[in-house]
């Protein structure tokens, strides 16, 4: 497990991305590696940045990162002006945010990438990317949970 927990989640993320057909809920949804990287559509998922403990495995054979608290942004563009546009984004993003969520559900070790993946506390809203409106959902994770936070 040398590589970072936000590389690990956005491989996994890939995979699934990659896989997804169409009509799915991740079909030709973008997927950033970072907050930074430029938008090109209007539905994506960007991989924020991670804080975690390093700290020596149980066999005090290597040094792993343990409770990282790392950050999806969920985002879709709102097309137009009304409210009925606004509405649209954000049942989108809603949509968007449960099927990337069920991902973790299903597999809390991301493929054997990580000991364990938990979605947290889900906050919406409105932001400016490109000085565009898009609706939001952040997806909090904690990765690789020792207990230590609870």
């Amino acid at each position: 497990m040398n590589a970072a927990i936000e590389d690990h989640i956005f491989d996994f993320l890939a995979e699934a991305f990659e896989a997804a057909q169409p009509g799915d809920d991740l079909h030709g949804v973008e997927l950033h590696d970072n907050v930074f990287q430029s938008i090109k559509g209007g539905t994506g998922v960007m991989v924020g940045d991670c804080e975690s403990w390093l700290s020596p495995n149980a066999g005090a054979t290597e040094v792993e990162e343990f409770d990282g608290d790392l950050m999806l942004v969920v985002y879709v563009r709102v097309t137009g002006a009304d409210r009925t546009e606004r509405k649209t984004a954000r049942s989108q993003v809603l949509a968007l945010s449960k099927a990337v969520a069920k991902l973790f559900f299903d597999d809390p070790t991301c493929g054997g990438r990580v000991n364990d993946a938990r979605v947290l506390r889900a906050p919406r809203g409105w932001d400016s990317i490109n000085s565009q409106p898009h609706a939001i959902c952040n997806l909090p994770l904690l990765v690789n949970d020792t207990g230590a936070n609870q």
